[in-house]
């Protein structure tokens, strides 16, 4: 094997030109709209909108728009801080002598 052809083999594959995260809270529904038509709906970076009850309304709602990323990343934080505090409670509960 020439060390061109192991040189070839070796070298990092090509990267994709890194698209900057886009920021849901700076655009507007239709820029939303514009910004996921060119994507599948399970890129990282397609925009997910849900619609949130206020806090202590009972029919206020407001839309809460992030990346599938960053919602990957919520609900992995909030599974974490969960099985933490499942832990917690099992370890330290009054019938283990703690």
């Amino acid at each position: 094997m020439s060390i061109l052809a192991l040189a070839l083999l070796t070298a990092a594959p090509a990267s994709a030109p890194t698209i900057p995260e886009p920021k849901p809270s700076e655009m507007t529904a239709s820029e939303i709209r514009a910004h996921n038509k060119s994507l599948d709906r399970n890129d990282p970076y397609f925009i997910k909108c849900v619609r949130q009850a206020d806090t202590g309304s009972l029919v206020g709602r407001r839309p809460v728009c992030r990346t599938n990323e960053r919602w990957a990343l919520l609900e992995k934080a909030a599974r974490a801080s969960t099985d933490q505090l499942a832990a917690d409670m099992t370890t330290n509960s009054h019938a283990s002598g703690n």
